[in-house]
C-alpha cells in the first residue's frame, strides 16, 4: 500500500529492506536498500542496512566503504553507532592502546594501561581472536599493589544472531601469586529478542583488601535484551557470584535505551537504568565484619542523556549527565577521551580515560 503513495515510497523501501534482511534474503534486501538510496542518497538507515548485507555476503571491502560513507556524512546517535560498531569491529585487524585513571571517595585509586589486538581470520569468516595485556596499580592510604592481566579470546560467530566466545585470562601478582581467570559466553536469539549466557572467574577487585588477599569470584549470569522498535532497546541482566571467602552476591540490572531523533537526525540518547545488588552475609565465621566497604545491599536508578554533534567529517563532541567527552576520528581509527566526576551506585568516583585504536 505504501508503494502506491509517493510520499511514503521511501519508507516502504526501507521496511521491505529490513524485512528481507531479517528473512535472510540478502539480494532482495540489497535491491530495496539501493532503491531507497536512489530517492535519498544519504539515508543512514539504508546505508546501515547495506553494511549488514555486504557483511553477511562476505563482501568486506564493500561493507567498509559503506561504513566510511556513514562516518563522513552522517551524525549518529549513540544507539545507532553501537549497532554499526558490532559489524565494523569484525572487518579489519585492529590494535588499541588505553589509559585509565580512577579514584573514589572510599579511598581507592586505580591506574590501568592496556594494549589489545583483534585479528579476524583471513580464511574463516566466523572465527576471530583477541589478545590483551593490562597493567594495573591499586593504592589506598600509601599502600599499593600491582598486577598484570593477560587474556586471549577465541570468538565463533555462527550467524548474525548466534555467537560463542571463550576467554583465558590469568592475572599475575608480585611474588608469583595468580588468579586463573576465564570467561565463557554464548549469545543466541532472533532479530528482536536475544539471550546471552555467561560464566567465568576473575579477581574480586572491590577494594585494596580483596586484591591483597587475592580474592576471586566465580560468576554466572544471563542478559535478555530486545528491541521494542528500531530506536528502543530493553535489557534485563542477572548476575550470581560466589566469592573465594565463602560469601556470595546477587545483582539485577534493568535498562531502557531510546534514541531520540529530530528532523531525521539524532538528537539525544536516553538511558534509564535500575540496579539492585546484595551480599549474602556481612561477617565471617568468627563474627568479624567483612572488609568489603560495600553495604550488604544497595539499589538505585540512573538516567543518562547523551548528546553528540558532528563538526565536519572528522570531529565529534558531546556531553551527557555524567561525562564530557571529546572524540577525534581519522581514516582507519579514532581517539576517544572522557573526564568525569559522578555518583556510581553507592559511592562517588572521578575518572579519566584515553583510548586510541587503528586498523591495519
Amino acid at each position: 500500500e505504501k508503494l502506491t503513495r509517493e510520499p511514503t515510497r521511501l519508507e516502504a523501501y526501507l521496511e521491505l529492506g529490513d524485512l528481507r534482511l531479517s528473512q535472510g534474503k540478502l539480494q532482495e534486501s540489497q535491491r530495496f536498500y539501493e532503491m531507497a538510496l536512489e530517492m535519498s542518497p544519504k539515508n543512514s538507515r539504508a546505508i546501515q542496512g547495506l553494511v549488514m548485507v555486504h557483511y553477511h555476503l562476505g563482501e568486506f571491502n564493500l561493507a567498509r566503504d559503506r561504513m566510511d560513507q556513514i562516518d563522513k556524512s552522517q551524525p549518529l546517535s549513540d544507539f545507532s553507532r553501537a549497532e554499526l560498531e558490532t559489524y565494523k569491529k569484525h572487518l579489519n585487524p585492529e590494535a588499541t592502546l588505553g589509559l585509565s585513571i580512577r579514584e573514589d571517595d572510599r579511598g581507592l585509586s586505580e591506574i590501568g594501561s592496556s594494549i589489545e589486538g583483534y585479528f579476524p581470520s583471513s580464511h574463516y569468516q566466523k572465527i576471530s581472536g583477541r589478545y590483551r595485556f593490562d597493567n594495573w596499580s591499586y593504592e589506598d592510604n600509601g599502600v599499593s599493589v600491582s598486577s598484570q592481566l593477560y587474556s586471549g579470546t577465541m570468538n565463533y560467530q555462527a550467524d548474525k544472531d548466534t555467537n560463542v566466545a571463550i576467554t583465558f585470562a590469568p592475572e599475575i601478582f608480585p611474588g608469583g601469586d595468580s588468579v586463573g581467570g576465564y570467561a565463557i559466553q554464548g549469545l543466541g536469539g532472533t532479530d528482536n529478542l536475544k539471550l546471552a549466557l555467561r560464566a567465568g572467574k576473575s579477581t574480586f577487585k572491590e577494594n585494596l583488601f580483596t586484591v591483597q588477599n587475592r580474592f576471586s569470584e566465580q560468576t554466572t549470569g544471563f542478559s535478555l535484551f530486545g528491541d521494542l522498535h528500531q530506536r528502543t532497546r530493553v535489557v534485563q541482566s542477572v548476575t550470581l557470584a560466589d566469592l573465594s571467602d565463602g560469601n556470595s552476591r546477587r545483582r539485577y540490572d534493568s535498562e531502557l535505551i531510546h534514541a531520540i531523533f529530530r528532523n531525521s537526525a539524532p538528537f539525544l540518547t536516553a538511558n534509564l537504568r535500575f540496579y539492585q545488588a546484595s551480599y549474602e552475609k556481612q561477617s565471617d565465621e568468627s563474627g568479624n565484619l567483612l572488609k568489603y566497604w560495600a553495604p550488604s545491599d544497595y539499589k538505585g536508578a540512573e538516567l543518562e542523556l547523551s548528546w553528540e554533534r558532528s563538526i565536519g567529517s572528522q570531529w565529534w563532541w558531546g556531553l551527557d549527565t555524567n561525562f564530557v567527552a571529546n572524540r577525534y576520528r581519522f581514516a582507519g581509527g579514532n581517539i576517544y577521551a572522557s573526564l568525569g566526576d559522578r555518583i556510581n551506585e553507592y559511592f562517588r568516583e572521578r575518572k579519566l580515560e584515553v583510548y586510541g585504536n587503528f586498523s591495519f
